[in-house]
Protein backbone atom coordinates (compact mmCIF):
# COMPACT_ATOMS: atom_id res chain seq x y z
CA UNK A 1 0.00 0.00 0.00
CA UNK A 2 1.63 2.97 -0.93
CA UNK A 3 2.33 5.72 2.06
CA UNK A 4 0.73 9.00 1.52
CA UNK A 5 1.80 10.72 5.12
CA UNK A 6 4.37 9.65 7.07
CA UNK A 7 4.39 11.22 10.44
CA UNK A 8 7.86 11.32 12.59
CA UNK A 9 6.93 11.65 16.41
CA UNK A 10 3.53 9.85 17.12
CA UNK A 11 2.38 11.69 20.21
CA UNK A 12 -0.56 13.19 21.35
CA UNK A 13 -0.69 16.11 18.64
CA UNK A 14 0.77 13.36 15.90
CA UNK A 15 -2.31 10.68 16.75
CA UNK A 16 -4.45 13.48 16.89
CA UNK A 17 -3.63 14.84 13.35
CA UNK A 18 -3.43 10.65 12.42
CA UNK A 19 -6.69 10.19 14.37
CA UNK A 20 -8.26 13.23 12.41
CA UNK A 21 -7.03 12.64 8.92
CA UNK A 22 -8.33 8.82 8.97
CA UNK A 23 -12.21 9.84 10.81
CA UNK A 24 -12.44 12.63 8.14
CA UNK A 25 -11.41 10.01 5.31
CA UNK A 26 -8.87 12.38 4.40
CA UNK A 27 -7.10 8.64 3.58
CA UNK A 28 -6.88 5.71 4.72
CA UNK A 29 -5.25 4.74 7.69
CA UNK A 30 -2.98 1.63 5.98
CA UNK A 31 -1.70 4.79 3.83
CA UNK A 32 -0.48 6.53 7.32
CA UNK A 33 3.17 5.45 7.84
CA UNK A 34 4.82 6.14 11.68
CA UNK A 35 8.23 6.49 12.79
CA UNK A 36 9.13 6.90 16.32
CA UNK A 37 11.83 6.82 19.11
CA UNK A 38 12.98 3.49 20.33
CA UNK A 39 12.40 2.70 23.85
CA UNK A 40 9.05 1.90 26.01
CA UNK A 41 7.44 5.53 25.10
CA UNK A 42 8.02 4.79 21.24
CA UNK A 43 6.96 1.11 21.75
CA UNK A 44 4.04 2.22 23.13
CA UNK A 45 2.74 5.03 20.28
CA UNK A 46 4.01 2.48 17.56
CA UNK A 47 1.67 0.34 19.24
CA UNK A 48 -1.47 2.38 19.00
CA UNK A 49 -0.40 2.65 15.36
CA UNK A 50 -0.19 -0.83 14.63
CA UNK A 51 -4.38 -1.16 16.54
CA UNK A 52 -5.56 2.04 14.30
CA UNK A 53 -3.82 0.18 11.22
CA UNK A 54 -1.05 2.21 10.64
CA UNK A 55 2.22 1.22 8.80
CA UNK A 56 5.29 1.45 10.73
CA UNK A 57 8.55 2.83 9.19
CA UNK A 58 11.93 3.93 9.87
CA UNK A 59 13.51 7.66 9.03
CA UNK A 60 15.43 5.92 5.91
CA UNK A 61 12.51 4.33 4.76
CA UNK A 62 9.75 7.41 4.63
CA UNK A 63 11.05 9.03 1.25
CA UNK A 64 8.35 7.58 -0.81
CA UNK A 65 5.63 9.30 0.77
CA UNK A 66 3.34 12.22 -0.08
CA UNK A 67 4.25 13.98 2.55
CA UNK A 68 6.24 13.95 6.11
CA UNK A 69 5.05 15.40 9.01
CA UNK A 70 7.75 16.18 11.69
CA UNK A 71 5.99 16.12 14.98
CA UNK A 72 8.88 16.11 17.77
CA UNK A 73 10.01 18.46 19.37
CA UNK A 74 12.69 21.17 18.00
CA UNK A 75 15.53 19.94 20.59
CA UNK A 76 14.96 16.09 18.52
CA UNK A 77 15.17 17.80 15.23
CA UNK A 78 18.81 17.61 14.30
CA UNK A 79 19.31 14.01 15.16
CA UNK A 80 15.90 13.88 12.86
CA UNK A 81 17.08 15.42 10.53
CA UNK A 82 20.29 13.59 10.27
CA UNK A 83 18.21 10.18 10.22
CA UNK A 84 16.08 11.31 7.21
CA UNK A 85 19.04 12.77 5.16
CA UNK A 86 18.53 14.20 1.84
CA UNK A 87 15.28 15.25 0.72
CA UNK A 88 14.97 16.76 -2.95
CA UNK A 89 12.77 19.28 -4.04
CA UNK A 90 10.43 16.93 -6.48
CA UNK A 91 10.42 14.12 -3.01
CA UNK A 92 8.36 14.16 0.02
CA UNK A 93 6.83 17.71 1.13
CA UNK A 94 7.99 18.39 4.88
CA UNK A 95 5.31 19.38 7.32
CA UNK A 96 6.94 20.72 10.33
CA UNK A 97 4.95 21.31 13.47
CA UNK A 98 7.99 22.55 15.65
CA UNK A 99 8.28 25.91 17.36
CA UNK A 100 10.93 27.77 16.84
CA UNK A 101 12.85 26.51 14.08
CA UNK A 102 12.42 28.44 10.43
CA UNK A 103 11.72 26.83 7.03
CA UNK A 104 15.07 28.05 6.04
CA UNK A 105 16.64 25.77 8.73
CA UNK A 106 14.42 22.85 7.91
CA UNK A 107 15.67 23.23 4.31
CA UNK A 108 19.08 23.39 5.36
CA UNK A 109 19.38 19.95 7.55
CA UNK A 110 17.47 17.79 5.18
CA UNK A 111 19.84 18.78 2.22
CA UNK A 112 19.06 22.73 1.25
CA UNK A 113 15.94 21.17 -1.66
CA UNK A 114 13.10 20.49 0.20
CA UNK A 115 9.58 21.50 -0.14
CA UNK A 116 8.66 22.83 3.41
CA UNK A 117 5.45 24.05 5.29
CA UNK A 118 5.27 25.25 8.33
CA UNK A 119 2.08 24.54 10.83
CA UNK A 120 0.79 25.67 14.28
CA UNK A 121 -1.73 23.82 15.35
CA UNK A 122 -3.14 23.75 19.00
CA UNK A 123 -4.26 21.40 22.04
CA UNK A 124 -7.62 21.56 20.98
CA UNK A 125 -6.40 18.99 18.22
CA UNK A 126 -7.53 16.28 20.36
CA UNK A 127 -11.09 16.79 20.29
CA UNK A 128 -11.29 18.47 16.69
CA UNK A 129 -11.45 21.80 17.37
CA UNK A 130 -7.62 22.88 16.31
CA UNK A 131 -6.69 26.24 14.99
CA UNK A 132 -3.26 25.91 12.74
CA UNK A 133 -1.84 27.97 10.89
CA UNK A 134 0.03 27.26 7.89
CA UNK A 135 3.06 29.25 6.33
CA UNK A 136 5.36 28.36 3.57
CA UNK A 137 8.43 29.70 1.32
CA UNK A 138 8.14 30.47 -2.85
CA UNK A 139 8.93 26.80 -3.78
CA UNK A 140 5.65 25.75 -2.31
CA UNK A 141 3.08 25.11 -4.92
CA UNK A 142 -0.95 25.97 -4.39
CA UNK A 143 -1.32 22.03 -4.63
CA UNK A 144 1.27 21.44 -2.16
CA UNK A 145 -0.95 23.85 0.48
CA UNK A 146 -3.77 22.69 -0.70
CA UNK A 147 -3.00 19.38 0.73
CA UNK A 148 -1.65 20.18 3.83
CA UNK A 149 -4.88 22.59 4.74
CA UNK A 150 -7.02 19.43 3.94
CA UNK A 151 -5.13 17.33 6.70
CA UNK A 152 -5.68 19.79 9.45
CA UNK A 153 -8.97 20.91 8.35
CA UNK A 154 -9.45 17.29 9.57
CA UNK A 155 -8.80 18.61 13.24
CA UNK A 156 -10.42 22.17 13.30
CA UNK A 157 -9.66 25.28 11.14
CA UNK A 158 -7.20 26.85 9.29
CA UNK A 159 -5.50 30.09 8.74
CA UNK A 160 -2.92 31.15 6.29
CA UNK A 161 0.18 33.99 7.69
CA UNK A 162 3.82 34.61 6.45
CA UNK A 163 6.04 32.98 8.27
CA UNK A 164 7.60 36.00 9.55
CA UNK A 165 4.33 36.23 11.80
CA UNK A 166 5.02 32.46 13.46
CA UNK A 167 6.23 33.41 16.52
CA UNK A 168 2.91 35.79 17.44
CA UNK A 169 1.27 32.99 15.66
CA UNK A 170 2.70 30.69 18.52
CA UNK A 171 2.30 33.15 21.17
CA UNK A 172 -1.40 33.41 20.45
CA UNK A 173 -2.93 30.28 19.51
CA UNK A 174 0.12 27.65 20.27
CA UNK A 175 0.26 28.66 23.80
CA UNK A 176 -3.16 30.29 24.20
CA UNK A 177 -4.92 27.34 25.84
CA UNK A 178 -2.54 26.90 28.64
CA UNK A 179 -3.11 31.06 29.25
CA UNK A 180 -6.84 30.25 29.13
CA UNK A 181 -6.39 27.20 31.38
CA UNK A 182 -5.08 29.03 33.90
CA UNK A 183 -7.27 31.77 33.94
CA UNK A 184 -9.74 29.22 34.73
CA UNK A 185 -7.25 27.90 37.51
CA UNK A 186 -7.60 31.35 39.15
CA UNK A 187 -11.53 31.85 38.45
CA UNK A 188 -12.29 28.59 40.40
CA UNK A 189 -9.59 29.29 43.34
CA UNK A 190 -11.07 32.99 43.53
CA UNK A 191 -14.89 31.36 43.63
CA UNK A 192 -14.28 29.04 46.11
CA UNK A 193 -12.30 31.77 47.90
CA UNK A 194 -15.72 34.04 48.28
CA UNK A 195 -17.43 30.84 49.69
CA UNK A 196 -18.37 28.33 47.06
CA UNK A 197 -17.54 24.52 47.54
CA UNK A 198 -15.03 23.48 44.94
CA UNK A 199 -16.76 21.22 43.26
CA UNK A 200 -19.88 23.75 42.11
CA UNK A 201 -16.80 26.93 41.76
CA UNK A 202 -15.23 24.12 39.36
CA UNK A 203 -19.29 23.47 37.50
CA UNK A 204 -20.11 27.33 37.61
CA UNK A 205 -16.99 28.84 36.37
CA UNK A 206 -16.20 25.89 33.43
CA UNK A 207 -19.91 26.03 32.20
CA UNK A 208 -19.66 29.35 31.96
CA UNK A 209 -16.68 29.48 30.12
CA UNK A 210 -17.98 26.83 27.81
CA UNK A 211 -21.40 28.95 27.22
CA UNK A 212 -19.72 32.26 26.90
CA UNK A 213 -17.52 30.78 23.95
CA UNK A 214 -20.44 28.69 22.17
CA UNK A 215 -22.57 32.14 22.48
CA UNK A 216 -19.08 34.02 20.64
CA UNK A 217 -19.29 31.56 17.57
CA UNK A 218 -23.04 30.99 17.24
CA UNK A 219 -23.68 34.60 17.40
CA UNK A 220 -20.21 36.26 15.74
CA UNK A 221 -20.68 38.98 17.64
CA UNK A 222 -17.25 40.51 19.41
CA UNK A 223 -16.30 40.02 22.72
CA UNK A 224 -16.83 43.95 23.38
CA UNK A 225 -20.42 43.68 22.19
CA UNK A 226 -21.54 40.81 24.11
CA UNK A 227 -19.40 41.99 27.41
CA UNK A 228 -21.60 45.53 26.98
CA UNK A 229 -24.71 43.27 26.52
CA UNK A 230 -24.40 41.67 30.38
CA UNK A 231 -22.47 44.89 32.01
CA UNK A 232 -25.10 47.30 33.16
CA UNK A 233 -24.22 50.40 34.55
CA UNK A 234 -23.56 50.62 38.71
CA UNK A 235 -24.30 46.78 38.63
CA UNK A 236 -22.44 43.44 39.52
CA UNK A 237 -21.24 43.12 36.31
CA UNK A 238 -20.11 46.91 36.43
CA UNK A 239 -17.92 46.48 39.58
CA UNK A 240 -16.11 43.34 38.86
CA UNK A 241 -15.21 44.70 35.69
CA UNK A 242 -13.08 47.96 37.63
CA UNK A 243 -11.16 45.50 38.87
CA UNK A 244 -10.45 43.12 36.02
CA UNK A 245 -9.80 46.53 34.00
CA UNK A 246 -6.89 47.31 36.14
CA UNK A 247 -3.90 46.23 34.24
CA UNK A 248 -5.23 43.42 32.47
CA UNK A 249 -4.91 44.50 28.87
CA UNK A 250 -0.87 45.17 29.60
CA UNK A 251 -0.74 41.64 31.56
CA UNK A 252 -2.38 39.70 28.25
CA UNK A 253 0.12 41.60 26.00
CA UNK A 254 3.21 41.02 28.70
CA UNK A 255 2.35 37.53 28.06
CA UNK A 256 1.92 37.26 24.62
CA UNK A 257 4.88 39.54 24.13
CA UNK A 258 7.05 36.61 26.36
CA UNK A 259 5.55 33.87 24.41
CA UNK A 260 6.43 35.36 21.09
CA UNK A 261 10.28 36.80 22.07
CA UNK A 262 10.45 33.07 23.39
CA UNK A 263 10.26 31.82 19.81
CA UNK A 264 12.11 34.27 18.12
CA UNK A 265 14.95 33.04 20.75
CA UNK A 266 14.49 29.25 19.92
CA UNK A 267 14.93 30.05 16.13
CA UNK A 268 18.23 31.71 16.73
CA UNK A 269 19.30 28.55 18.77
Amino acid sequence: MPVNLAIVGFGSLGHAIAQGVVNAKVMEASAISVVDDAGPRGEASRTVARELGMQLASHDGIHNACAILLAVKPQSFPEVAASIGRVEREGALIISIMAGITIANIKAALGGNARVIRVMPNMPAAVGKAITAIASDADVTEADFAMVEKIFASIGKTVRVEERLFNAVTATSGSGPAFLFRFLESWEQAAEHIGLPKEIAQTLARETLFGAAELLRITGQTPHTLRAKVTSKGGTTAAGMTHLDKGLDAMIEQTLVAARDRGAELSQA
